[in-house]
């Protein structure tokens, strides 16, 4: 399950979400190109993304490092299907719902606050500098020992930096947004670059890259319809 676990964690932040339907996105195909740099290694992770609003599935289907496919839905139900050996692993948890993601929040048009209201968190400071929108945000109790606060700046009512600051108030976490495409029915970041920092002074870079946006009627793949086959084995 080693494998299973890399790959959620490099991609959970870029999944997409269910509420698309309102802003006329009504499916969406794309592929993703994941990069993570720790100490001089490089962890790559290639997908394809299929995610149609009127049942609020999507579909993942790996090809690097491995083939697999992840179906996951805003009620947080997550299945790994190997084809290889016809297993699939499941699991249910809300921190696997399409809709706990960044993407989703561009989509939803929650980008101002990127999700902090709906986690709770209080604006605190609203500034302008040199044509930039810049807020700070106040977490609720059950996350003070995780956060003293977040930064977001705006540019264009776009976010194109988030900066996270642990419970002693020390930066540890800073996402870019860049290179924003416009398509007919939404505007996305076709690349995020976050940098985590360790204790131990080392830090973890992870860039995503979309390409290749398809929405609604361009969006046409078999792999709308991909079903487990019923007779896969289920694995712990």
């Amino acid at each position: 399950m080693k494998r299973f676990v890399i790959i959620l964690l490099v991609l959970a932040p870029f999944l997409m979400g269910s509420a698309i339907r309102y802003f006329g996105v009504e499916r969406i195909m794309f592929s993703m190109h994941s990069q993570s740099l720790h100490r001089g290694q490089v962890a790559e992770v290639e997908a394809d993304l299929f995610y149609q609003a009127w049942d609020g599935k999507l579909i993942t289907k790996y090809t690097r490092p491995v083939q697999e496919v992840m179906i996951t839905n805003n009620k947080g139900e997550l299945s790994i299907y190997n084809q290889e050996d016809n297993t699939v692993y499941r699991s249910q948890s809300m921190e696997y719902s399409s809709e706990n993601n960044l993407i989703y929040f561009f989509l939803a048009g929650k980008t101002q606050d990127l999700g902090l209201r709906q986690m709770d968190f209080e604006l605190m400071e609203t500034r302008f500098e040199d044509g930039l929108m810049i807020t700070e945000w106040f977490p609720p109790p059950s996350l003070y020992h995780l956060f003293s606060r977040i930064e977001l700046v705006h540019e264009d009512y776009l976010p194109i930096y988030a900066g996270y600051y642990d419970a002693a108030k020390n930066l540890v976490k800073k996402v870019y947004y860049t290179n924003y495409e416009e398509f007919p029915e939404i505007v996305l970041p076709m690349s995020i670059t976050e940098f985590n920092y360790t204790s131990g002074g080392d830090s973890i870079v992870n860039r995503v890259r979309f390409s290749d946006v398809q929405i609604n009627r361009r969006a046409n793949s078999p792999w709308f319809n991909f079903e487990i086959p019923e007779d896969a084995t289920i694995i712990d």
